[in-house]
């Protein structure tokens, strides 16, 4: 399979707010979604996922398809670097920042967001590119939704909520847009998908369904040459 087979669900309405970017979110296909997308992208890389908060700033990579040592979030603003997550049910966490032109992207399941990877990646973008907060545009993409995450009273205390008595749904986008906006993003700036990646129309890989593939969020800043070659929507 290569990049002009693969199907991408956009970021509503980024392509046009930020055209000089492209982010979204891969669905259930067969192959390797990284090489799919690498298309006109000079790199793409990822990392071994942990579940925790480190974010990793890239700049110089490689060119062709790199998974660099462990972490859960990726920063850049150079061109031609496409940032990925690996996906089934966790919560890509998209971030702009318009006037340094840099981007973010956090994988974010209850362990990550616990551990603080929002914060840090916002961090991340602070330190590297001096971003400012109340600059950042943030967009949650598809996840499982709250009907469908159910989980014990300990989740929700580690993620600083009122535990219930027993197993309850959990709202993770809900929680993740409240630490954004703690620190500092504004409401208006922060958006979330609406796509459920367990009771959806199952485009999407569910750990919780019992799927062994995995999607990928991705973002990067288009090359000086051309875009993102193959990816489409519905």
């Amino acid at each position: 399979m290569d990049a002009t087979t693969i199907a991408t669900t956009p970021v509503p309405g980024w392509e046009t707010l930020f055209p000089w970017l492209r982010a979204g979110t891969t669905r259930q296909t067969a192959g390797n979604p990284e090489r799919a997308l690498a298309g006109r992208w000079r790199s793409v890389v990822g990392s071994w996922q942990v579940h925790g908060a480190r974010s990793r700033v890239h700049a110089g990579v490689a060119p062709g398809v790199c998974r660099l040592g462990e972490g859960d979030g990726h920063v850049t603003r150079s061109s031609g670097v496409l940032l990925t997550v690996t996906l089934a049910d966790c919560v890509p966490v998209f971030v702009v920042d318009p006037v340094a032109r840099a981007v973010g992207l956090f994988h974010a399941g209850w362990r990550g967001t616990a551990a603080g990877v929002v914060e840090s990646g916002v961090g991340t973008l602070i330190d590297a590119f001096g971003s400012d907060p109340g600059e950042l545009v943030v967009h949650l993409g598809p996840a499982i939704c709250e009907a469908c995450y159910e989980v014990g009273p300990e989740v929700f205390s580690a993620l600083g909520e009122m535990p219930p008595p027993g197993p309850a749904p959990i709202d993770l986008r809900g929680v993740i847009r409240k630490r954004a906006v703690s620190l500092g993003v504004p409401d208006g700036q922060v958006t979330t998908s609406d796509e459920c990646t367990l009771c959806g129309d199952g485009r999407y890989y569910s750990h919780r369904r019992g799927d062994t593939g995995r999607h990928l969020g991705f973002i990067g800043i288009l090359p000086r040459a051309g875009g993102l070659r193959g990816g489409r929507g519905d």
